[in-house]
């Protein structure tokens, strides 16, 4: 399965998520990036969903949230690309991708197979939609000093809550072909960015 992937994959624009649990440098990571003189302008960046799910007026506690979340990625995602000149060759860095509404859907103790009927999909047509999948693991676990929440960040969870999604993160993404997990274990931000870096590199080229 592998090679037919890497083939398929190779022929098309790369599309990397960046995934984990909250407080493990997504944002961080996408915003240096653009004030990075050898990355600035060279890729595409597709911020977070949340944002307009937020507009359906259900709470992410419900499944219809979750079903809103997968469907409206790969909406987003498929209209980008169909946006995209096709002489435009920048590669499109997702923060998240159409599995994580997977990952709160099996947080919540919810059947796997339920949520895949819904869209009509495979794991395997997930995975297919991303040439790399690069987890940065949330601070909580590793970093604890590093990791804030509401009032002083913009995140609810508590730091338990943080790595258990995190954890269920790594389970539904973890098969994936090109997945890479970065841990906070004796590295700095500094230096787990510049491992994203590298990473990023070696799947878009110099």
């Amino acid at each position: 399965m592998s090679t037919c992937y890497f083939a398929y994959n190779m022929k098309q624009r790369p599309v990397i998520a960046l995934t984990g649990g909250p407080g493990g440098g997504k944002s961080t990571l996408i915003e240096e990036l653009r004030h990075d003189p050898t990355w600035a302008g060279r890729f595409v960046a597709l911020l977070e969903t949340i944002h307009y799910a937020g507009f359906v007026n259900s709470s992410p506690r419900e499944k219809l949230f979750q079903r809103v979340m997968v469907n409206l990625q790969m909406a987003l995602e498929d209209g980008l690309k169909h946006a995209l000149d096709v002489t435009d060759s920048r590669p499109i860095i997702c923060h998240r991708g159409s599995l994580v509404p997977l990952a709160y859907w099996i947080q919540r103790g919810w059947a796997e197979g339920e949520f895949l009927e819904f869209p009509e999909t495979r794991l395997e047509d997930h995975y297919q939609r991303y040439t790399a999948v690069i987890q940065l693991v949330t601070a909580a676990d590793g970093a604890s000093w590093a990791y804030s929440r509401w009032p002083h960040a913009h995140r609810p969870e508590e730091a338990e809550d943080a790595i258990r999604l995190d954890r269920c993160l790594a389970q539904v993404w973890g098969k994936h072909p090109q997945y890479f997990r970065l841990d906070n274990t004796g590295r700095t931000w500094q230096e787990k960015s510049a491992e994203a870096r590298r990473i990023l590199r070696t799947i878009v080229g110099p």
